[in-house]
């Protein structure tokens, strides 16, 4: 029997995206059992990956490396040695088990030939027969199985390595997958996948990542002062903040699907850096208590107040995977109290900021990850869009991620070289930059407008099948989405976010 994958393993041993193998899926290039695929299936589809492939093991050897790392900056540690002995073992038995299934299916076509034989010299003519058939097609079939081919092999060998230095989660209901590495605790690890897991202090003190273990191994990698009832225990329920996993796992979790399951929330953060990538921008770094940490969809804003200056609404341009540390990006505006007080905090790495939120829709839902996605930014507008991206790229699944960077001549595209980085380590994603021609190229007009226009439908030829996300100053976003709806884009499938 064909060793059955999850997409999300599957697709990383050949080398592919999740969206990418799960689009083949719906092509009916390869059959799915219950969100899984046959080992057998997935090597004649990808009969590229060969022996000499290391595909596989880079990607092992940055999660070991990753692992170390985590290890010397002291935020986690590589699996310890009771945990690769589980995993380990759970291997060995599932090779015992397979051993003995072949014996026995051994022993059992023993006994079929042998009932055959005897069939063969029953009196009747038409038994005999029959079993004399029966008896040579048998051998046929038996002397024509199939073999495992070098990529088969392959694939099983990477396969074990992989889930010996990692273990994977499978959500229900949700069906989402992601990766525990070292000693990461479940829900940093979902947190990490971009998933959006139920958490509160993520310190083992108020119950709400509680989960429950359907099957696999769990170890306990801190104490919690939260109490699981002894009914909760029986039943399997363990809180993720507090819990690592040794075995693959299925887990029974809460998480958020859209903004509106997103609590407000008010948070003291300190300010970490003010990195000046434009004399006229700044991208302030902030960063959250451990027990505290700001739950939000990619996207959205919220409202941050500094040194007693009135409340500002700000997107945020970090992705919630890292959710402790936000990241801002803040255009130059003279006379702007807010823009003031930060161009002068210069490198200043102290400072408290109340962070107030999240607010606002200009979100990722699940179903918008089944397409493409093109992404437009006007000049700072780049910063929720900066937050999405990092998100899609994170889960996996869009086919292709397409950023559109419009930006004035003056400043042009201050984070450039990480788009271009971006552009260089994700075969999904392509970075268009697009420098304004208009005359006063702050205020975007509709030259601008019309040249982005043009590029996007040269490049791509059928945007219905598109999910459009434009972020900017009013003026550009509206003159665009109103193009976009005369071209026939369906508005349910534009997002816009005045930024």
């Amino acid at each position: 029997m064909s060793r059955l994958l999850s997409v999300s393993r599957a697709a990383r041993l050949v080398g592919t995206t999740r969206g990418a193998l799960q689009k083949r899926i719906r092509n009916g290039e390869i059959a799915s059992f219950e969100g899984q695929v046959k080992l057998t299936d997935l090597g004649e589809l990808y009969p590229d990956v060969a022996m000499e492939d290391t595909t596989m093991l880079e990607r092992v050897e940055q999660i070991i490396e990753r692992a170390f790392h985590q290890v010397r900056s002291g935020q986690s540690a590589a699996p310890d040695m009771q945990t690769l002995a589980s995993r380990v073992t759970e291997l060995s038995n599932e090779l015992a088990n397979a051993k003995f299934e072949v014996s026995n299916y051994s022993i059992l076509i023993d006994k079929l030939k042998s009932k055959l034989r005897a069939l063969q010299q029953d009196s009747s003519v038409e038994v005999a027969t029959a079993a004399t058939q029966l008896t040579e097609w048998l051998a046929y079939e038996l002397s024509n199985q199939p073999t495992l081919e070098p990529v088969q092999e392959e694939l099983i060998a990477s396969d074990n390595l992989l889930r010996i230095v990692a273990a994977q989660v499978h959500v229900v209901p949700s069906g989402h997958e992601f990766l525990v590495q070292g000693s990461d605790s479940v829900l940093d690890a979902a947190l990490s996948a971009g998933l959006a897991m139920d958490y509160g202090c993520s310190n083992g003190n108020c119950g709400k990542c509680k989960a429950r273990l359907v099957s696999g191994e769990l170890r306990k990698t801190r104490n919690h002062d939260y109490v699981l009832t002894e009914a909760e225990k029986l039943h399997g329920y363990f809180l993720c903040c507090s819990n690592s996993a040794v075995t693959d796992v299925v887990v029974e979790a809460n998480e958020a699907h859209n903004e509106n399951e997103i609590p407000l929330q008010r948070i003291t953060a300190q300010v970490r850096k003010v990195d000046f990538p434009h004399d006229d921008v700044a991208v302030l770094s902030l960063k959250t208590p451990r027990t505290q940490r700001l739950r939000f969809m990619a996207g959205q804003s919220v409202d941050l107040t500094i040194n007693g200056l009135p409340a500002h609404s700000l997107p945020i341009a970090s992705c919630p995977c890292d959710d402790r540390n936000l990241q801002f990006h803040i255009p130059r505006k003279n006379g702007d109290e807010f823009s003031d007080y930060i161009f002068e905090l210069k490198n200043a790495s102290s400072g408290a900021v109340t962070i107030e939120g999240p607010s606002g829709h200009f979100v990722l839902h699940e179903e918008d990850l089944q397409r493409p996605l093109i992404f437009v930014a006007y000049d700072t507008g780049f910063a929720p869009i900066k937050s999405l991206i990092e998100h899609a790229l994170n889960l996996e699944t869009s086919e292709l991620v397409h950023l559109y960077w419009v930006a004035p001549k003056s400043r042009g595209h201050y984070l450039g070289n990480m788009c271009r980085a971006w552009a260089d380590a994700f075969d999904s994603f392509r970075y268009s930059a697009i420098l304004a021609n208009d005359s006063k190229e702050m205020e975007f007009g509709h030259e601008t407008v019309d040249t982005l226009y043009d590029t996007l439908i040269a490049e791509h030829n059928d945007l219905s099948v598109c999910d459009v996300f434009v972020s900017g100053p009013d003026r550009p976003v509206t003159q665009f989405e109103s193009i976009l709806q005369q071209s026939g884009l369906n508005a349910s499938q534009i997002f816009r976010q005045i930024a």
